[in-house]
């Protein structure tokens, strides 16, 4: 059996002001209106709940019981109605998204301007190399990813589109040997340990050293700071450290910096959700602006 919400509100209402009278009027009812629609409620569950006597109107001991779900599910109806309205317009509710170690560091300012925008949306984001969140994506734990795809673009029920892109170069520490020499070229990098989020094969660099695999972005930034470590990645994400001159974007004659793609990796055939879509347009703003950077 259905409950109707509209009869709950004309319980409420004369819960609230002790009058059929005065709950007619807030109501925007007629008193003969509002008493039908009590007696109907009273006779589909056989019960009373309100006594009426000279003073006005007294809810019985069932009545209060009665008022008080009543209240509760009134209540919790415009909290779903609130709800409801802040998820269609991507304000609100649960998001999960994979993220690759680079654009982890993009992760504070797409929370801070999401959040400012959106602070009843309650965000989460795991950060691994793209090949490693795809369970999560096809288990349905994440919504999105975002990152480079070239070594899933083999994997079926997965649609891939572009958001962006971010300029690679090789990166070195402030004093490093090579930031002494001129014309340096990928043989020369070939002689130091190369960091790296994914493959000790970086851009076609065959290392002669040993090298650190890693997917967590800030440890590679810290050991490549500390160390003699070649790391291929993003000056403009990287611009507070080059500015503060402790890392140096290098110059090889023999190579290209190269902008790579930034996908948006999605289950094929999923309609994004509001808050989602709304998080993909913070992301292609930052893009745009790291993208408008340039370095010496």
């Amino acid at each position: 059996m259905e409950i109707d919400l509209t009869r709950l509100r004309h319980i409420a209402a004369i819960a609230r002001t002790g009058s059929f009278s005065r709950a007619a009027e807030d109501l925007h009812i007629t008193q003969p209106a509002l008493s039908r629609s009590i007696a109907t409620f009273e006779k589909r569950f056989g019960l009373r709940i309100f006594d009426r006597d000279r003073s006005g109107v007294v809810p019985t001991a069932m009545g209060r019981l009665v008022i008080e779900e009543a209240e509760r599910v009134l209540r919790a109806a415009r909290d779903l109605d609130h709800n409801l309205r802040l998820y269609a317009r991507g304000e609100g509710g649960d998001l999960a998204i994979g993220t690759g170690p680079l654009l982890a560091m993009l992760l504070p300012d797409i929370g801070r301007r999401f959040l400012d925008e959106c602070p009843a949306i309650h965000l989460r984001a795991s950060v691994r190399t793209p090949e490693h969140l795809v369970q999560e994506l096809l288990d349905d734990r994440i919504e999105l990813i975002f990152g480079n795809s070239w070594a899933i673009r083999d994997i079926p029920d997965l649609e891939f589109s572009s958001v962006g892109s971010v300029r690679l170069a090789f990166l070195v520490r402030a004093g490093h040997p090579l930031t002494a020499q001129s014309g340096i070229t990928l043989e020369m990098l070939a002689q130091y340990p190369p960091a790296s989020a994914a493959s000790s094969s970086v851009a076609g660099l065959s290392s002669a050293t040993g090298s650190f695999i890693c997917d967590n972005f800030h440890v590679l930034r810290e050991l490549v700071i500390q160390t003699d470590c070649v790391w291929l990645s993003a000056p403009s994400v990287l611009a507070d450290d080059i500015a503060a001159g402790c890392l140096v974007a290098l110059k090889v004659e023999d190579f290209h910096d190269i902008d790579s793609e930034v996908a948006l990796i999605t289950r094929r055939n999923r309609t994004l959700s509001p808050s989602a879509r709304s998080l993909v347009d913070h992301l292609r703003g930052l893009l745009s602006a790291h993208g408008s950077r340039a370095f010496a």
